[in-house]
C-alpha cells in the first residue's frame, strides 16, 4: 500500500490538530516503515520520526472494519494500543518508542525514531562475550520493567484498544498443541498418562489461560530482532501481536534458555533472572514471593518445553530427543521437585531426560 508524503501530512495534521509539513520521507529498513523529516510543525514533534503502514496485499487489503484475529487492522491496532499505552504510563520513556499519532482510516501510526539503535539479534550474533552479556541483562531489565509497569492496568490498555476497533483476543498459546506434545513424550518413554497426570495437565492449562496473578502486557513476538539496544537500554518494537496475558511466557527466564534459545551459562542465567525479578517486583509483589513466583515460572517453562520441542514421535527415534530437549526436561523436573508443584509432570519429563542419556 503506497502512501504519499501529502497523505501522511494530512493524516498527522488531522490527528494532532496542528498543521504539519514534511521535508521528505524515505523507506526505512522494512518497506512498510518510512523515516520522515519535519519541515514545519509543533515544537513537541521530533525533527525525524517513523511512520509504519498497515500490511496490505491483494489477498488481504487493509480494512479498518475488518479487524478479526490476524488481519492487517488487528495487527495495526494492537501495535497502536501498545505504543500509546506504554507512552502514557512510562514516565521514564525507556520501554518503547514514544507514540506520536495514528490514522485508523488510512492505516498508519507515527512514533519515535531511535537513531543508532542496534537490534539484540545483531549483538548476539556478532558482538563479543561482554557486549552480549550486557545486552541480555539490559533486555531482562526492559522486560521486567514493562511487565511490572503494566501489571494491574489492563483496563487502561483495553480502553485504548477498543476505541480503535473490536478487541478480538488471539489464542497464540495453543494449549491443545502442548497437551498433544506431552502425550507424545509420555508415549516416547512408554509411560501411561494417568488420571493424576491429567489432573495436573488441567491445572497447568487453567493456570496459563486464567493468567492471574500473572497478567500484564505481553509482547508475544519475542524474536531478538524486536528488541533494540538504545542509549544503554533496550526498547521493545513491533507490537503487532501484543496482548494482555500470562507475562511469564515472555520472560527471559530459565536454562539453555527459555523461551528464546540464546546460549547462556548457569551464572549468566541467574544474573538475568535476578535483574528481571528485581524490575518486576517494583509493582508486582508476587515477584518477591518464591512460592508464587516459581509456580508461575514452572508453568511457563513447561509450556515452552512442549511448544519448542523437538518432540520425538517414537521410542525408536531417540536421536530426535536432542540434548536441548533433555536439558530442558531435567531443568523442569528439578524445579518441579524443588517447589513440590506439578510433581507427576516433572517426573515424566525426568524420565525423558534419563532415557535420552541412556541412548546417548
Amino acid at each position: 500500500m503506497d502512501v504519499s508524503l501529502s497523505l501522511i501530512e494530512k493524516s498527522l495534521s488531522s490527528s494532532l490538530k496542528y498543521e504539519i509539513r514534511l521535508a521528505k520521507c524515505t523507506k526505512f529498513k522494512k518497506k512498510r516503515i518510512l523515516r520522515c523529516w519535519v519541515a514545519d510543525g509543533p515544537s513537541f514533534l521530533p525533527e525525524v520520526f517513523l511512520v509504519k503502514i498497515a500490511r496490505h496485499t491483494k489477498r488481504e487489503p487493509y480494512n479498518p472494519k475488518s479487524d478479526c484475529v490476524g488481519s492487517p487492522a488487528w495487527k495495526l491496532f494492537n501495535e497502536w494500543a501498545a505504543l500509546q499505552f506504554l507512552s502514557q504510563i512510562d514516565s521514564t520513556r525507556t520501554l518503547a518508542p514514544q507514540f506520536i499519532a495514528g490514522d485508523v482510516f488510512h492505516g498508519l501510526i507515527a512514533f519515535e525514531y531511535l537513531p543508532k539503535a542496534r537490534s539484540l539479534r545483531d549483538i548476539l550474533r556478532n558482538a563479543n562475550v561482554l557486549d552480549r552479556k550486557c545486552a541480555l541483562l539490559a533486555h531482562a531489565q526492559a522486560m521486567g520493567r514493562m511487565h511490572g509497569a503494566t501489571y494491574g492496568k489492563k483496563n487502561e490498555w483495553l480502553s485504548i484498544r477498543t476505541r480503535l476497533g473490536t478487541y478480538h483476543q488471539a489464542d497464540p498459546d495453543a494449549f491443545d498443541g502442548i497437551l498433544r506434545s506431552f502425550r507424545r513424550l509420555a508415549a516416547f518413554v512408554e509411560q501411561p498418562v494417568s488420571v493424576a497426570v491429567e489432573t495436573e495437565l488441567s491445572e497447568l492449562t487453567e493456570t496459563l489461560s486464567d493468567t492471574e496473578p500473572f497478567s500484564a502486557l505481553r509482547h508475544v513476538d519475542i524474536a531478538p530482532q524486536n528488541y533494540l539496544l538504545h542509549n544503554d537500554g533496550v526498547k521493545l518494537v513491533d507490537f503487532e501481536y501484543s496482548d494482555y496475558g500470562y507475562f511469564l511466557l515472555d520472560a527471559p527466564l530459565g536454562p539453555y534458555s527459555f523461551p528464546v534459545r540464546w546460549k547462556c551459562d548457569e551464572v549468566l542465567t541467574r544474573e538475568i533472572e535476578n535483574v528481571y525479578r528485581s524490575e518486576l517486583s517494583s509493582n508486582f509483589r508476587g515477584a518477591r514471593d518464591d512460592a508464587i513466583y516459581y509456580k508461575g515460572v514452572l508453568a511457563a517453562w513447561i509450556y515452552w518445553l512442549l511448544r519448542l520441542g523437538p518432540i520425538p514421535n517414537k521410542r525408536e527415534s531417540a536421536i530426535k530427543a536432542t540434548d536441548a530437549l533433555a536439558r530442558r526436561c531435567e531443568a523442569v523436573a528439578r524445579l518441579s521437585r524443588e517447589i513440590n508443584y506439578l510433581p507427576r509432570i516433572g517426573n515424566l519429563l525426568e524420565q525423558v531426560a534419563i532415557f535420552h542419556k541412556s541412548r546417548s
